[in-house]
């Protein structure tokens, strides 16, 4: 008997932890593979998080165009309200203004998402999605939080991080970025 329930509380707690979901950790170094959709055209995108302590840096690199880096200031991370407008970035370093976040929501905006269950950015309206639609990573389901703008148009996947709110996929803006892989 012993035996018995001995396996079925040891069969519990492996379907539970195979249950989590995977939370990446976003470093300095951690890279991400991703592809990038612009105007129906795929591309592989390497991202790679070169500084996460003023200014946070994300460097980007794409085979047969160039490489360059993203540096947003710390007040962007806390409090920036839009996501740079980007649809072909320039090579080097582009310095975002106090409001402007690429690849992340800010801290502020997170919180709002957490609190209200809803967030504006870019001006657009955003209310969790239901019924979600689920965020893998290397076929693993990854903490996100799933993100529909009021017009159906468009759609995030953000990584539950309150440090780092990272989009990890999204749909509808000019360049829609999938991360496939995070090392």
């Amino acid at each position: 008997m012993k035996k018995i329930i001995f396996t079925l509380v040891a069969f519990v707690f492996s379907v539970a932890v195979y249950a989590q979901k995977t939370l990446p950790e976003f470093k300095v170094g951690t890279v991400l593979h991703c592809s990038a959709y612009v105007q129906g055209q795929e591309f592989p995108l390497l991202l790679s998080v070169k500084s996460i302590a003023g200014p946070v840096s994300i460097g980007w690199a794409v085979d047969g165009y160039g490489e360059g880096t993203f540096e947003m200031t710390t007040k962007a991370l806390e409090s920036a309200t839009k996501l740079a407008a980007v649809s072909q970035p320039a090579l080097g370093a582009t310095k975002l203004a106090d409001e402007e976040t690429f690849a992340i929501i800010s801290k502020a905006a997170y919180k709002t998402l957490v609190d209200k269950k809803a967030f504006t950015y870019s001006g657009l309206n955003f209310k969790i999605k239901s019924p979600a639609s689920v965020m893998k990573i290397g076929g693993k389901e990854v903490d996100a939080t799933n993100v529909v703008s009021e017009d159906g148009k468009v759609e995030l996947w953000v990584l539950n991080n309150a440090a780092f709110p990272f989009i990890l996929q999204s749909a509808g803006l000019p360049t829609d970025i999938v991360v496939a892989e995070v090392k």
